[in-house]
C-alpha cells in the first residue's frame, strides 16, 4: 500500500481522540495552483499560554485485537486498515516538520498483537526522532 493511502487511512482513524480536531479543511486549486489542502493528519493544539500548535496526529495501524465497542477500530469494525513501520513514521514527521507544515507529531495506535509490542515500536518512533535526527518538536 502506498504511503499516501496509509496516511489516508491512519490519519482518518486517528481523528476519534479527543485531544484535539482535526482541520479537516478542504481546498483545492487549478491545476499547477499553490495552497491545496486535504486537512490528512494535521491537527491543531494550543499551548497554556494560547500559542496554537500543529500537530502530524496518526496512528501506527488502526488494527486491534481488541472489541470495544465506543471503538471505530475495534476488530469487528469493518473499515481499510493500514499500518506505518516506525521507520515511515519517523520519514512523515521529518517530512511534514521539513516543509513547516507542523510543529510536532501527537502518535498513538491500535494494538495489533500486544500492548507491550505496540508501545516497543512507538518508543522505536520516539527515539530515532529524538536520538538520530534531533528533532525536538
Amino acid at each position: 500500500m502506498e504511503i499516501k493511502r496509509k496516511l489516508e487511512i491512519l490519519a482518518d482513524a486517528a481523528k476519534y481522540d479527543a485531544s484535539c480536531a482535526s482541520s479537516g479543511s478542504r481546498r483545492s486549486t487549478p491545476k499547477g495552483g499553490v495552497g491545496n489542502s486535504t486537512g490528512m493528519g494535521i491537527c491543531h493544539s494550543y499551548t497554556p499560554d494560547g500559542r496554537c500548535v500543529s500537530l502530524l496526529k496518526i496512528l501506527l495501524t488502526n488494527s486491534c485485537v481488541y472489541d470495544c465497542h465506543y471503538c471505530v477500530n475495534r476488530v469487528s469494525s469493518d473499515v481499510p486498515r493500514a499500518r506505518f513501520t516506525p521507520a515511515e513514521v519517523v520519514q512523515l514527521t521529518l517530512d511534514f516538520y521539513r516543509r513547516n507544515y507542523i510543529e510536532g507529531l501527537f502518535l498513538s495506535s491500535g494494538i495489533p498483537r500486544s500492548p507491550d509490542a505496540t508501545v516497543e515500536e512507538l518508543v522505536q518512533v520516539a527515539r530515532s526522532l529524538r536520538e538520530e535526527h534531533g528533532f525536538g518538536g
